[in-house]
């Protein structure tokens, strides 16, 4: 009976430190889809991410996003605005960031690009490299400058955040 209760314990040891080690090697600080309406994402509804404090390090920042066949063009323009929040001689200081990022969704022979899902394709992009300190914290916004006001086929905006 000890011996089996010793083999037990092992295994179950062994497990806890399997699911240890693989959760570690996770660089992802944060990941977060926010939806969007299926009539269409309109050109007035910003997205806004509020990224929690981070340790200091090395980041990227990724926009994904999840988009179906009905999407009316080849690719998306949007605007990203990141605020970095941080705390200097106990006062608190913001830093705003713009980029601009055009992303394809469907591809030259009209496929859609990106991971298939059931019924839609998740499309991932690396939108900026930077530093943060300690407990530095973020906000991002997003919105899309197409031309068209409405733009159907998009389910899905997210951000995520990689620490290198």
């Amino acid at each position: 009976m000890k011996h089996k209760v010793f083999t037990l314990f092992y295994i179950i040891a062994l497990t806890v430190i399997a699911v240890g080690a693989a959760s570690c090697s996770d660089p992802r600080t944060y990941d977060q889809y926010k939806s969007v309406s299926l009539q269409g994402w309109s050109r007035k509804d910003t997205l806004t991410f509020d990224v929690p404090r981070q340790w200091e390090g090395s980041y990227q920042l990724d926009l994904c996003l999840r988009a179906a066949q009905t999407y009316p063009y080849r690719n998306i323009s949007m605007i990203i605005e990141r605020k970095v929040i941080f705390y200097r001689q106990r006062k608190k200081r913001e830093k705003t960031y713009n980029d601009t990022v055009n992303c394809e969704i469907i591809n030259d022979k009209g496929i859609l690009v990106g991971q298939k899902g059931i019924t839609s394709t998740e499309i991932r992009q690396a939108i900026t490299y930077f530093h943060l300190n300690r407990n530095d914290s973020m906000q991002v916004k997003i919105h899309h400058i197409m031309s068209r006001e409405s733009l159907p086929g998009i389910s899905d905006i997210g951000v995520r955040l990689l620490k290198k």
